[in-house]
C-alpha cells in the first residue's frame, strides 16, 4: 500500500473504533490516532488540503468506500461519448455518485440523461474499478462502468456539463478529469467493449 492508502486505512480503523467502541479510554486512544494521522499527512501525503479535510471529518457511520457509476457509450463510428465539466472544463464519461433509492443501472441511466441528455439502455457491466489502484484520492471509490446504448439525445447546457461530444480515443487530445476516468481506464474500457470481456479489480 502507498502512504496515502495506509493513512486512509488507519483513519478508517480509528473511525470504526470511535463508532463501535464502548470504553472511554479506548475512544480517547482512537481519537489520538486520528490526531497523529492528521499531523503526519502534511509531510507524507500527496492528498490536497481539501481531500485531507474531507478525510478527517467526523463520521457517524461505518467507514466504507463510496460508489460511482459511469456510462460508456459508443456511436456508430466507434467514438466514445464524453461530457465537459461546467466548472473545470475537463472531460469525462457521463456519471456520478450512486444515489440512494436507485439501483446501479438506474443510477447510470439517470446520470446519462442529466449530464448528456441521452436516453439510453444498459447493455452490460464493463468494469468495476477501485480508485485506490487507479487514481488515489481523499476517499476511496468503487467505480461501476456500464456499457450503454444511446436511444436518443437532446443535450442542454446544465449545472454540471457545458458540452458533450463523441471522441476517437486513439486521437483524443482534450483534457480529462483524471479523478473520474484516466486515459488508461478509457483504453481498457474500449478494449472490453470490443472483446466482450469484463474487468473487476
Amino acid at each position: 500500500m502507498s502512504v496515502d492508502q495506509l493513512i486512509k486505512r488507519l483513519n478508517a480503523i480509528a473511525d470504526a473504533g470511535l463508532i463501535y467502541g464502548k470504553n472511554a479510554f479506548d475512544l480517547e486512544r482512537y481519537q489520538d490516532i486520528k490526531s497523529v494521522l492528521r499531523d503526519l499527512t502534511g509531510d507524507l501525503s500527496d492528498l490536497t488540503p481539501a481531500e485531507l479535510s474531507d478525510l478527517f471529518l467526523p463520521t457517524s457511520h461505518y467507514p466504507t468506500p463510496m460508489i460511482d457509476v459511469r456510462a460508456f457509450v459508443k456511436n456508430e463510428t466507434g467514438h466514445v461519448l464524453l461530457v465537459r465539466d461546467q466548472a473545470k472544463g475537463d472531460w469525462a464519461l457521463p456519471g456520478g455518485y450512486g444515489e440512494i433509492g436507485f439501483s446501479p443501472s438506474e443510477n447510470v441511466l439517470k446520470e446519462l440523461a442529466e449530464e448528456a441528455g441521452v436516453t439510453g439502455e444498459v447493455v452490460r457491466l464493463l468494469a468495476v474499478f477501485d480508485t485506490n489502484k487507479w487514481q488515489p484520492q481523499g476517499r476511496q471509490y468503487y467505480k461501476f462502468v456500464f456499457e450503454c446504448r444511446a436511444l436518443s439525445q437532446d443535450f442542454k447546457v446544465n449545472s454540471e456539463t457545458s458540452e458533450t461530444d463523441y471522441f476517437n480515443l486513439e486521437t483524443l487530445t482534450v483534457p480529462l478529469s483524471e479523478k473520474r476516468n484516466t486515459r488508461s481506464q478509457l483504453n481498457l474500457l474500449d478494449e472490453l467493449s470490443q472483446t466482450g470481456k469484463q474487468y473487476i479489480d
